[in-house]
């Protein structure tokens, strides 16, 4: 009997003194790359070679007469924890707020509210995949399982759409109509179930709110989920504590040139006043200027996730447009070219700015642009650098001559200009041509960089601009371990001894 009552005692003090748990779990996925290739939309003008238009996937209304290419593999993705709150054993009060009570009751705020959204596909005449009546994002209803991606609840967003290349993502921003309380953010979007026609999921999902439709403030990243054996999948980003919003923007960094988004959710509850919203650490960010050479299979995007492999937190910004020429950008009255880079300088103040010109031009092209270009991107404080692209001639015997030409151009123009750091695209594709011929760095097109290219160009920028070691890199952007040894090392020959040029060049 004095053991039973011992037992007891021990069993209540147990129950007395034990604090909730604080419970998580991660899921990490990372998926090998797919062995097509992206096409390219935008380079209207002549870059020594132009892709083809973007794919169309194929259904019932619109004929299958181009070919839709799959892109870079993604990173793991990562779920946030849910977490219950502490007790707090002075009081023996739990720490819950009103917010926190509040948010027990949240539904779907976003449901039936109005949004804005990137352009859609083509650049003139009817979208091929439009939004039904311009309310099928938030009505709450999804495609169907097992349904055609030409169903109704869909829209479709191209990667190589100028609107997409102009920022680097397409977005939807949703007006909640009020202030509210949200902690947790949806996006419902096409999955690889459509991969034959150029459907996946996206890289990623950011999520960003305001309260104002103007200063946005990033509360998270839905890294890729991705499926063959459902047709819809979900990126879900989850808050730590609610915060509030007037509007919600979702942002989608496409996988493959397709981007298929049926329906997106915020949870939360109406407040009465909008909060502010608490400091966030500074990131350091690039804005790219340029032309395909830059926005084919995502450059600046496998520069960010290389540098994140190494601890190294960066933000990348695209201002690029399909065979565009530096003298563009210069011209304050250019709509596609200067007016847009104008306003993304306005829109944000950038940390480093990468400068990068159309495959035709030698110096005497680019001196000018830079003469008008360098002075207005100094002003805003950034540090500059410029990107030495690869030769995209079709003839792979006369790429030496067009890629010493632009050695030449940019070694000049940093010379000129006093930028030191100057990332060697065209060294590195000349020495892994000749070194590894049987790694695929060039696109089918025969001009453009593929897949794998993009990712040799992204290790050195990583070099070059951030002097990361790329043994402590673990990004591999799907490839096996071989394949990524061969890039690093041809990226690293290219930045510590460049490429050996014949003396009569």
């Amino acid at each position: 009997m004095k053991r039973l009552v011992s037992a007891l005692l021990v069993v209540l003090l147990v129950i007395t003194v034990l604090p909730l748990s604080l419970f998580g779990c991660q899921d990490n996925n990372e998926s090998s790359a797919p062995d097509t290739q992206q096409s390219s939309a935008a380079d209207n003008s002549a870059d020594e070679s132009v892709p083809a238009d973007e794919s169309t996937p194929a259904d019932e209304s619109a004929p299958a007469d181009e070919s839709a290419p799959a892109d870079e593999s993604n990173p793991a993705e990562e779920s946030k924890p849910n977490e219950e709150s502490k007790p707090d054993e002075e009081s023996k009060t739990p720490e819950v707020s009103e917010d926190d009570d509040q948010m027990k009751n949240a539904t779907n705020v976003a449901l039936n509210k109005p949004y804005t959204k990137s352009t859609l596909h083509p650049n003139d005449g009817a979208p091929s995949y439009p939004d039904e009546g311009n309310k099928s994002m938030t009505d709450g209803k999804t495609a169907p399982a097992g349904s055609s991606y030409s169903h109704a609840a869909f829209m479709g967003f191209n990667k190589s759409h100028k609107d997409y290349t102009s920022r680097g993502y397409s977005y939807i921003t949703v007006d909640l109509g009020g202030v509210y309380l949200v902690d947790k953010f949806v996006a419902h979007v096409g999955s690889a179930y459509y991969d034959d026609v150029g459907i996946n999921a996206p890289q990623y999902v950011e999520v960003h709110i305001s309260n104002d439709n103007e200063n946005w403030y990033k509360v998270g990243r839905a890294e890729n989920v991705d499926s063959t054996e459902v047709n819809v999948v979900e990126a879900t980003v989850t808050l730590d504590k609610a915060l509030t919003a007037k509007y919600v923007q979702y942002r989608f960094v496409g996988h493959t040139n397709w981007i298929f988004v049926c329906e997106v959710e915020a949870f939360g509850v109406e407040t009465d006043k909008a909060q502010a919203y608490p400091e966030q650490k500074p990131v350091e960010s690039y804005l790219f200027i340029g032309n395909s050479a830059t926005y084919f299979f995502d450059i600046p995007t496998k520069f960010m996730y290389i540098a994140e492999s190494v601890g190294k937190e960066i933000d990348v910004t695209y201002c690029t447009v399909g065979g565009a020429y530096l003298s563009e950008f210069a011209d304050p009255n250019d709509e596609t070219h200067g007016v847009a880079l104008r306003k993304q300088l306005a829109a944000k103040k950038f940390d480093n700015i990468v400068l990068q010109d159309n495959g035709n031009c030698d110096y005497s092209d680019s001196k000018p642009a830079m003469d008008k270009l360098v002075p207005m991107l100094r002003e805003t404080g950034a540090t500059l650098h410029l990107y030495q692209r690869y030769s995209s001639n079709t003839d792979p015997a006369k790429r030496l001559d067009s890629a010493y030409r632009h050695e030449v151009n940019y070694r000049q123009l940093a010379k000129d200009f006093n930028i030191p750091l100057v990332a060697q695209g065209a060294d590195a594709f000349l020495i892994c041509s000749e070194k590894y011929p049987e790694l695929v760095i060039y696109h089918t097109d025969n001009s453009h960089h593929s897949d794998l290219g993009a990712y040799l160009i992204a290790c050195v920028l990583a070099m070059t601009y951030l002097d990361i070691d790329l043994d402590d890199v673990t990004y591999t952007a799907g490839y096996d371990a071989t394949t990524v040894a061969k890039i690093k090392e041809c990226a690293r020959i290219a930045c510590e001894q460049g490429y050996d040029y014949p003396q009569d060049k």
